[in-house]
């Protein structure tokens, strides 16, 4: 019985494995065609690092999606994106005092199709001799860091912030520690949801972990964190005298970050964002001290 039941079950897989495609849209080579030609448009960029950033803004801006996003001392974040067929190409890029620090180039796609034509994005990556690129489940990647130039932007925000200070990390927090403090990224203030990764380190208890966020290169989660710290204070939790100025200085910080409420969603510096938030609704639910004069 047990083999009468596996071989059905294999034969009922099989018929809908060879079934699936006949149930999609057929793949248009007319747009496959323009994700094979858009491949040299990155590759045709790098090295990144060698490039002079604004020449290639300049140039691009009429057919990509081009912006820069201001990270404070000295750092900005940009975006060089244009959609093709099934992809979109890419290059992500951290700079400091305009040059290249960090950069991640690609080709990513969610489309139903990806998995059909990947391997001939690929095959054209080799033919235009880019450099070797990670595969992800959406698309390919390559990423390059200019070690001095990422060195000297983390200088920079440790002499307005502070040093970042040694901790050990467990495994279950690792990937939000990382996330946290990572230059690419920036996080979002949200007015009506908690920011789970700020949680787990709250509820770990690992407030060396939220400083350090405070200290770090994340714009958005070094306020998440400061909200974290603030709240724990408001809890009991005493908080040395560099940490509270280090708080006051990243809540003043002029540069703008993306804040939401519900569907409602705005580019604003941190204090203001509160505001928007008509204060006490921000996450986590605290109400900030009153600003000294």
């Amino acid at each position: 019985m047990r083999t009468l039941c596996s071989s059905l079950l294999l034969a009922l897989i099989s018929s809908v494995a060879f079934a699936a495609p006949q149930k999609g849209e057929p793949v248009v080579e007319a747009w496959v065609k323009k994700d094979i030609k858009g491949v040299k448009s990155v590759v045709d960029l790098l090295p990144f690092e060698t490039r002079n950033v604004e020449q290639v803004k300049a140039r691009l801006r009429k057919e990509w999606h081009v912006e820069e996003t201001d990270l404070g001392f000295g750092g900005s974040y940009l975006e060089l994106e244009k959609g093709y067929g099934y992809s979109k190409a890419y290059i992500h890029a951290l700079l400091f005092d305009g040059k290249v620090a960090r950069y991640t180039a690609g080709f990513e796609s969610y489309s139903d199709e990806w998995p059909m034509i990947r391997k001939r994005i690929l095959d054209q990556w080799k033919a235009s001799k880019g450099p070797e690129v990670m595969e992800e489940e959406h698309g390919y990647v390559f990423r390059k860091t200019v070690e001095d130039r990422l060195s000297d932007y983390y200088a920079a925000v440790a002499r307005a912030l502070g040093p970042i200070e040694k901790a050990d990390v467990p495994p279950n927090l690792l990937k939000s520690y990382a996330s946290l403090t990572d230059p690419m990224e920036n996080a979002t203030l949200s007015g009506t949801h908690r920011d789970e990764e700020i949680h787990s380190l709250v509820e770990a208890e690992r407030t060396d972990l939220l400083e350090n966020v405070l200290r770090g290169y994340n714009p958005g989660a070094r306020v998440l964190a400061a909200l974290a710290l603030i709240e724990l204070q408001q809890t009991g939790h005493e908080l040395s005298p560099s940490t509270s100025t280090t708080i006051e200085n990243v809540l003043d910080l002029s540069i703008e970050l993306h804040a939401c409420v519900y569907d409602l969603c705005s580019h604003v510096p941190a204090r203001n964002a509160f505001e928007w938030f008509d204060s006490g609704k921000a996450f986590p639910k605290i109400r900030l001290p009153l600003k000294k004069p």
